[in-house]
C-alpha cells in the first residue's frame, strides 16, 4: 500500500511538473509575442504600393512580430513590380524597410495579359491589372514577348521616346491612361474621355505644357483635342466634342 501511495505522489510531482513547464513556455511565448510585436513599419521607396500593401505582402498581416520574423520570416519573398526590398529591424518593435522597384514605363496588351516593360524596352513583370501613372502603349509592332527579354520592335529608339513622354507626364501631372504610334509615328493619347492628337515630333514638351494649361477645360468631356499642328507661335488647337 505505501509502495502505491509512493507511485501516486510521484505521479502528481511529474504532473506538477509538466503543469509549471507548460506554464512557463505559455507565459514566454505570451511575453515574446507581446514584447516584439511591431509598433511601427517606416518604408521608403515604395510608390507603386501603399505601406499597408506592402506589409501584407511581405509579413501577410497588419502587426508582424519582430523576433519571429527575424528567426523564421521569408526574406526573399517574390512581389510583383518589386526588385528586391531590405528589412532593418529597430529592436525590440520597430522595422525600417527599404524597398526598391522595378521601374516601368509602359505596358502592352498580350495574349490576355499587360506585358510591363523598362526604359530599355526589358519586359520586367505580367499582370492582369493596371496602374496609375503606367500607359498602356498601342502601335509598337512585335512577333512575340518573353518575360525578362527586350522587345523587338525594330527601333530601340522608340523606348527613349516613351521613357520621355512618361517623364512629362509625371512633371506635368497627367493623367495619361494610352499613348498610340499610329503607322506614321504619330502620337495620340488618351486622358479620360478625351483623345489628344500631337502629331510627330521630336520635342512634345510644348505640346504637353498646353495641354496641361487647358486640362481643366476639357475635363468631364468627351471627344477630340487636335493639337498637331501646335507651336508656340501658331497656337493652332481645336477641339471637336462627340456628338451624343
Amino acid at each position: 500500500m505505501e509502495i502505491n501511495m509512493a507511485r501516486e505522489r510521484k505521479k502528481g510531482k511529474g504532473f506538477l511538473t509538466a503543469f509549471i513547464v507548460m506554464f512557463i513556455l505559455i507565459a514566454v511565448g505570451i511575453a515574446v509575442y507581446i514584447g516584439f510585436q511591431a509598433e511601427s513599419i517606416t518604408y521608403a521607396g515604395n510608390s507603386h504600393y501603399s505601406d499597408e500593401e506592402m506589409t501584407e505582402k511581405i509579413f501577410g498581416k497588419d502587426k508582424p512580430n519582430v523576433l519571429l520574423y527575424k528567426l523564421f520570416g521569408n526574406k526573399k519573398k517574390t512581389i510583383p513590380f518589386i526588385q528586391k526590398y531590405d528589412v532593418e529591424i529597430q529592436w525590440p518593435k520597430k522595422m525600417y524597410i527599404t524597398v526598391y522597384e522595378k521601374s516601368v514605363i509602359g505596358y502592352i496588351r498580350y495574349m490576355g495579359c499587360n506585358m510591363f516593360f523598362d526604359k530599355d524596352g526589358i519586359v520586367v513583370e505580367s499582370s492582369t491589372e493596371s496602374y496609375d501613372k503606367v500607359p498602356e502603349i498601342i502601335g509598337l509592332k512585335f512577333n512575340s514577348i518573353v518575360l525578362g527579354s527586350k522587345l523587338d520592335v525594330g527601333d530601340d529608339d522608340i523606348f527613349r521616346q516613351i521613357l520621355d513622354l512618361t517623364q512629362s507626364f509625371d512633371k506635368y501631372d497627367l493623367d495619361v491612361s494610352k499613348v498610340y504610334f499610329d503607322s506614321s509615328d504619330n502620337l495620340i493619347l488618351y486622358i479620360e474621355e478625351v483623345k489628344v492628337y500631337l502629331g510627330n515630333s521630336d520635342d512634345y514638351t510644348d505640346k504637353l505644357f498646353e495641354l496641361k494649361q487647358m486640362e481643366t477645360k476639357f475635363s468631364g468631356l468627351k471627344g477630340t483635342l487636335y493639337m498637331q499642328d501646335y507651336t508656340k507661335d501658331s497656337n493652332a488647337i481645336i477641339f471637336k466634342k462627340d456628338e451624343k
